[in-house]
This record gives C-alpha cells, structure tokens and sequence, in this order.
C-alpha cells in the first residue's frame, strides 16, 4: 500500500513540475528548478517524442549547472533522439572523464552503441556499468540482448540465468530464455533448466508452457501435452496453452482431440484465421472433408490473404472429386504465393487428375524450378509419366532430379523401379547393385512404390543378401 502512495505522489509532483515549467514558458519568467527537476523535464520529453520541450528545458538546466554530468548524460540521449549518435558519443566522452564512476553513463554509452549495431561495444560499457549500479538484472538483461544480437545464444542463455537468479519471477526474461534455447535447438538443455526451476517454483504456468514447447520440438509429444495440462490447470484462461496443445495433439494424430482443444481456444479469444485453418487441416487427415472445407473457408472470410486455406480447400475438393473447385481453389492460393513449390506441385497434381498432362508437366517443372531439393517433386513428376506408360520420359525427369540430389536413395531406387518397368531388367539389377553401395538404404521404399518386383527373384534375392 505504502508503494502505491508513492508512486501516487510521484506522478502528482511530475504533473506539478511540468505545469510549473509549462507555464514559466508561456509567461516568460524564470522559476528556479534544481538539476534533478531538469533531469526529470528532459527524460519526460524525450520518452514523449516532444524534443523541442526538451531541447529547451535541457538548455535551460545546462545555463544553470553547467557542469552537471546527469544533464551531460541527458544532453547525450536527446542527441541520440535526434540521430545524432556519433555527437551523443562525444558528449559521454566528457563524463567520463569528469566522473568515471557513474553507471549511468555506461548504460547510456551501451545503448548508444547497440543503437549504431556495434554490439561487442555495448557489452564492454555494459559490463563497466556492472560494479557501480544497484540494478544489476536490468544491466544483465541489456547484455544479453547484445548477445543475442551477435547470435551468441550461449553467452545470452548465461545471462537470461543470472537475471532470473536475481529477478525469478520475471516473466519477460524467462520467454527470452526460452526462445535462446529453442532457436539454438538447446531443447534437452531446456528441458533440464526447466525441470530444475519447476522443483523451485511448481505453480510457475509460464514454465510449464515452455517445458511442453521443449517437450513437442523433440518429439516427446505425451510429455508435451503433460506440461501443456499442468499449465493450463494452474492457469485455465491461457488461450495459447490449449493452442499448443492442439498442435501437439495433432502431432500426436489425435486429430478429433486436437479439434476440440483448438476450439476451446474460442472460450478465451476471438477466433483467428490460423485457427480456423489447422482445424480444418485436422478434418482434412480425418477424411471429413466437407467439415474440412467449412474450417477452410471460415478461415479466408477472417483472411482472404491465408494461401494454405484455399490450398487446403483445393485438396479437399479434389478428394471429394470435384476438380472444377480443386482447380479453382488452388489457383487462388497460388495466386497469394506464385513462386511456393508445395502450392505449384498441387496445382500439377489437381492438373494431372483432370487430364492436363501438359499443364500438369509445366506446373511440375516450374514447381521444381522453385524446389529443386523437394525429392516428392521429382518423384510425382516423373511418376505422371509412369501412369502413362512413358518410362522413357519418366526416366528423364528423374535423371534431372538426381543431378540435383545425386545421394537421394529414394531417387536412386524408383529409377531401379522404371528400368524395370521399361523393359530393362538388366540395367534394373545393374543400377540395384550401384545403390546397395550408397550407405543405409531402405528397399521397402522400392517395394512400396513398385510391389510387383518382390516376385522378381533376382532382385528380391539379391535384396535379401544386402539385408
């Protein structure tokens, strides 16, 4: 309660001394202000982009106390306000030599240079600023945030720490910290930070969230959702536990689940488009496409520009074998993303299924134009031409993919599959024998594609010997 008066009081006296000063400026007299009433004026203008106010009310302060470092230090940060970086630099150059004790101007030296990207620079003020300023979490979070600049994850999860062994409540930091783990993939390190800070503090919502991220990222999907429950038991109104639960539900194929959760997401929040579209995705892996073609539509009424929507509702027209919409459909998602390989090998196979061969063949050479190392490109491209019974050209296309991917066994082995099927059994057996001297191969992907040539006692036997 005590702190709430103060903090009351403060705000009057704020609102008196900028009256006060306000008013000195439209009469023309002169009141007497001390240097810390400047020092507050200036910093008010400065966060309230009013730099002409604070231009004048620094002017006045530095007539006055000529030699004040805090205005020195306040001058410098108006500078910066105004893009004059390099002269603010000069400006704190002067303090420094005055009173290279104060911290502040360390701090302020450290923005600066975080400002002109000149990270190393901000940390060694930074860390000047270390063995003379009391808020020691603000000073280590400032330096974090240069590491994090410099992509040094590691240098920047060792001070996220130390923040939160001064400050453990802090939310803000420990989302920082999770996020330097999972864009450097240090999940198994985040899991056990995690786990060690939840022993500690067990009600903590936040860590529990970002356990069950850890958790989903490396597949632990029954532990994630384990998290993702605990945290919404602690706090039951996190609209984006129950969302990332869903995913990892959905991860999990428990797509009728993973529904429901996303749903429930409604409870606490307006539903969003991306919503709308996993759940319609999760209809789609159900076979429900008519339900999936509602959530895809709902999900372009809320953004018409949300591509994978009228992609998904292509693909669902198309199960349901009603081209004329698929068609349209994807045209429309491809028109939102012309050059997404993904979205243009769709548009191929949609084409190939209406009859387009000759479309189809375009779309599958442009697809993968834009995604020359997407190894279903080439293998549904030259597989058109299977269907036709055109091994040759089939064998062509997917010669131009090898060359692109030459240690792609997926490749190698349907190329084992068309030689066979053209009628060259030899060359078949002969390029069989090249591929088993790839490394780790997997023959089932052969077989899965062409199931026939388990009955080919040659191939099968020498399958057999490799295995």
């Amino acid at each position: 309660m005590d702190d709430y008066f103060d903090h009351d009081e403060e705000k009057d006296g704020l609102i008196e001394l900028l009256e006060r000063f306000e008013q000195m400026l439209k009469d023309g007299k002169h009141f007497f202000f001390d240097t810390e009433e400047y020092e507050d004026l200036v910093e008010h203008y400065i966060q309230h982009n009013d730099l002409k106010l604070a231009n004048r009310a620094l002017n006045m302060g530095m007539e006055q106390y000529p030699g004040s470092t805090v205005l020195l230090i306040r001058q410098a940060q108006l500078l910066v306000s105004s893009n004059k970086a390099e002269k603010a630099l000069k400006v704190l150059a002067k303090v420094e030599n005055i009173d290279p004790t104060n911290s502040e101007l360390y701090i302020t030296k450290g923005a600066i240079y975080s400002k002109l990207h000149r990270y190393d620079e901000a940390i060694r003020e930074y860390n000047k600023a270390i063995n003379e300023h009391e808020d020691l979490a603000t000073i280590y979070t400032s330096i974090a945030y240069e590491y994090e600049n410099l992509n040094n994850y590691d240098k920047a999860i060792d001070y996220l720490k130390r923040v939160l062994e001064i400050e453990p409540l802090n939310e803000a930091v420990f989302h920082e910290l999770a996020f330097c783990y999972e864009i450097s993939h240090q999940f198994e390190n985040s899991i056990s930070y995690f786990n060690d800070y939840l022993d500690k503090y067990p009600y903590s919502h936040y860590a529990w969230f970002n356990l069950g991220i850890a958790y989903n990222e490396i597949g632990l999907y029954e532990k994630a959702v384990d998290a993702y429950d605990f945290c919404i038991a602690i706090n039951p109104n996190l609209s984006w536990a129950y969302y990332n639960k869903a995913t990892t539900l959905g991860n999990m194929g428990f797509y009728k689940l993973a529904v429901e959760t996303y749903k429930d997401t409604f409870a606490f929040e307006k539903p969003e488009a991306i919503t709308y579209y996993f759940i319609g995705e999760c209809y789609e892996k159900m076979e429900d496409y008519h339900s999936a073609i509602e959530y895809f539509r709902k999900a372009t009424t809320l953004d018409k520009d949300i591509a994978d929507a009228w992609i998904g509702m292509g693909v669902a027209y198309e199960e349901l074998d009603d081209i004329k919409s698929a068609l349209r459909f994807v045209k429309k998602g491809l028109s939102l993303d012309p050059q997404n390989p993904e979205y243009i090998a769709t548009m191929a196979i949609v084409q190939q299924h209406a009859g387009l061969y000759e479309e189809a063949a375009e779309s599958f050479a442009n697809a993968a134009k834009y995604g020359p190392d997407d190894n279903n490109i080439w293998l549904d491209f030259s597989a058109m031409y299977a269907e036709l019974d055109e091994y040759k050209t089939a064998l062509q296309v997917l010669e131009m993919g090898i060359s692109v991917q030459p240690d792609n066994n997926l490749l190698q082995l349907r190329k084992i599959a068309y030689l066979y099927l053209e009628g060259k059994p030899k060359d078949a057996i002969a390029h069989l024998h090249f591929v088993s001297t790839l490394g780790d191969v997997d023959f089932e992907n052969l077989f899965e594609y062409a199931p026939f040539l388990k009955n080919d006692i040659t191939i099968a036997e020498i399958i057999n010997d490799l295995k």
